[in-house]
C-alpha cells in the first residue's frame, strides 16, 4: 500500500517549514568565520558543507516523527517514547549477561530465536522477581496482538550504544513474555537508510549484536514494514520534492554569507 496523500503532506509540510526556518536563520549566525578553511576551500564551499552538516543533525530527531505519521496509518496502536514495566528474574539477567558478553567477544553471532529461547529457559516462576522498565523509541501493535518494539539509531552507531539496545531489547524480551506469548513479541533496531550504495549494511558495531532481517532493519525493510510495499519508495519521492525548493533557498542563502563576508 503506497504512503497516502494526506501522510505525503504532512511529512512534507514539517520538513519544508523546518527546514526553511533552518536556512533562513543560518544567515543570522555570528560563528562562521573559519580562516584556515577559507584557505582552503572556496567560502560558499564552506559556508554550504557547514548549513548541511546542520540539516543532517536535525534529521537525527526527525526518523521517529516520520515513522509515527507513517504507522499511525496501518497499525491500531502507535507509541511514541513508550515506557514498558515489567519484572525479570535474576537468573534472566545473568543469561542476559552471559549473551551480551558472548556476542561482545565474537564467540557467538546474533540470534534473536535461540536467544529468546535461551531467557525463556532461565525463567522460574517461583524465583526472585525484579521490577525493571525501559523506554523504547516507538512502538506498534497490529490486529492480531503482535508488539514491536523499535529503537532508531544514526546510521554508524557506537558499540556502546548497540549493546546497550541489546541489552534493553533482551530485559524487554524477558518482561514482555510473561503477559504475551513469546512469538507476539518483537525488536528491532531500526537504521533509517543504508549508507553502503549497493552493498548490504556492514557496520561491524551493529552486526556483532543484531542480524539484519531479524532483530535489525535496515532503510526499505523498515520503511516499508511500518507503512506496506513501497513506502520506502514514496518517502524517496517526498524528499525530492521537498528538496528542490531547498536547494534553490540554499543557494541564495550561501551566495548572500559569501558576499557578506568578503
Amino acid at each position: 500500500m503506497p504512503l497516502s496523500e494526506l501522510k505525503r503532506e504532512e511529512i512534507k509540510q514539517i520538513i519544508s517549514d523546518q527546514l526553511k526556518k533552518k536556512i533562513l536563520d543560518f544567515t543570522s549566525r555570528e560563528d562562521m568565520n573559519k580562516p584556515f578553511y577559507f584557505k582552503l576551500f572556496s567560502k560558499k564551499l564552506v559556508f554550504t558543507a557547514s548549513l548541511l552538516q546542520s540539516i543532517f543533525t536535525w534529521f537525527g530527531g526527525k526518523w521517529e516523527d516520520f515513522a509515527e505519521i507513517i504507522a499511525s496509518e496501518h497499525f491500531p496502536v502507535v507509541r511514541r517514547s513508550y515506557e514498558l514495566k515489567g519484572k525479570i528474574t535474576p537468573k534472566e539477567l545473568i543469561t542476559i549477561d552471559n549473551i551480551l558478553r558472548e556476542l561482545d567477544k565474537g564467540t557467538r553471532a546474533p540470534n534473536i530465536d535461540r536467544e529468546k529461547r535461551e531467557i525463556l529457559e532461565a525463567y522460574n516462576k517461583s524465583d526472585i522477581h525484579k521490577n525493571i522498565s525501559h523506554i523504547v523509541n516507538l512502538m506498534v501493535e497490529d490486529e492480531r496482538g503482535n508488539e514491536y518494539f523499535f529503537e532508531l539509531k544514526t546510521v554508524k552507531p557506537n558499540k556502546k550504544e548497540v549493546r546497550a539496545t541489546k541489552r534493553d531489547f533482551l530485559e524487554i524480551l524477558a518482561m514482555r513474555y510473561k503477559e504475551k506469548h513469546i512469538n507476539k513479541i518483537h525488536v528491532f533496531l531500526v537504521i533509517p537508510f543504508n549508507p553502503y550504495f549497493h552493498r548490504k549494511y556492514t557496520r561491524w558495531t551493529v552486526t556483532r549484536f543484531f542480524q539484519q532481517g531479524k532483530d535489525l532493519l535496515v532503510g526499505e525493510d523498515f520503511w516499508n514494514l511500518i507503512g506496506g510495499e513501497n513506502t520506502y519508495k514514496d518517502l524517496l519521492e517526498v524528499f525530492s520534492e521537498v528538496g528542490k525548493g531547498l536547494n534553490v533557498l540554499i543557494e541564495k542563502v550561501v551566495g548572500e554569507l559569501s558576499k557578506r563576508s568578503g
